[in-house]
């Protein structure tokens, strides 16, 4: 974005080094969060986010980040002439779209794919600390129900597509399927906007009260599993992400939605 928006390429070529180090990060043996472990485009390993904990397994609003990094850094490395990073970064991002596209999208929105009964997940962490200063498998595994804490599941997101609106100012194109983007904002628009919050149970903090309308960070159908303790402000109203999928509801030729989530 800086880059396109400067045009100062000197600039570009001397962040570059850093740049390419910390996209390769996501499969590097020396990442202990094993991002992109097995390198095949998609993020499945342990990865911290804004929510102040980690996800597990793949899911569209972490690894939409992932992609549009991969198609950025194929463009930037094509412009100053590594042609085999291009290549390699462009192959990984087709890779990583095709099987989003195909096994995140679960025909109304984006999901996170992780069965939640499944302590395996955390086992490749066993010796990872978590922020509490415990294990990952004492902070996240929920003995009491026999589930993964903080996580997404079958939720509806607000940022699931983020990539895709910072991809849109970018001028990067598609990092999801088209289609797909535009059914998942009506999701989002049909499942986390509340023109009401009175009836809405929210454990944390409250950023909108009584009548006022809102748009939740996860939402969760009456048809979906919603995980017993799912991410930390699942349940609270950010007008930033608010603002965000508004504007990127705009862009799609949602104005009126986009407009409702604005007032």
């Amino acid at each position: 974005r800086d880059w396109k928006i400067s045009g100062d390429s000197k600039w570009l070529r001397s962040l570059w080094p850093a740049v390419k180090k910390s996209i390769e990060f996501a499969w590097s043996e020396s990442n202990p969060d094993r991002w992109d472990y097995d390198m095949d485009g998609i993020l499945e390993g342990r990865q911290h986010h804004t929510l102040d904990m980690e996800l597990f397994g793949p899911n569209a609003w972490l690894t939409g980040f992932y992609l549009a990094a991969l198609k950025a850094g194929a463009e930037m490395a094509e412009y100053l002439g590594e042609p085999d990073t291009a290549v390699k970064y462009r192959q990984l991002f087709c890779q990583g779209k095709r099987w989003v596209d195909a096994n995140l999208y679960n025909g109304r929105y984006y999901q996170q794919k992780i069965s939640l009964s499944d302590k395996s997940v955390l086992d490749p962490y066993l010796e990872g600390r978590s922020l509490f200063g415990e294990s990952t498998v004492e902070s996240y595994w929920n003995n009491e129900v026999q589930e993964i804490k903080y996580q997404i599941g079958e939720g509806c997101g607000i940022d699931q597509m983020v990539a895709q609106w910072h991809a849109n100012i970018c001028g990067l194109g598609e990092i999801f399927s088209t289609v797909q983007v535009r059914k998942s904002l009506m999701s989002i628009y049909r499942y986390n906007y509340l023109g009401s919050v009175r009836d809405h149970v929210n454990p944390c903090r409250l950023y909108a009260v009584n009548g006022e309308s809102g748009t939740v960070i996860f939402a969760w159908p009456e048809d979906a599993t919603r995980p017993v303790i799912p991410a930390p402000y699942a349940e609270e109203v950010w007008s930033g992400c608010e603002y965000q999928a508004a504007a990127h509801m705009i862009q799609e030729g949602m104005l009126e939605e986009g407009l409702a989530l604005v007032r």
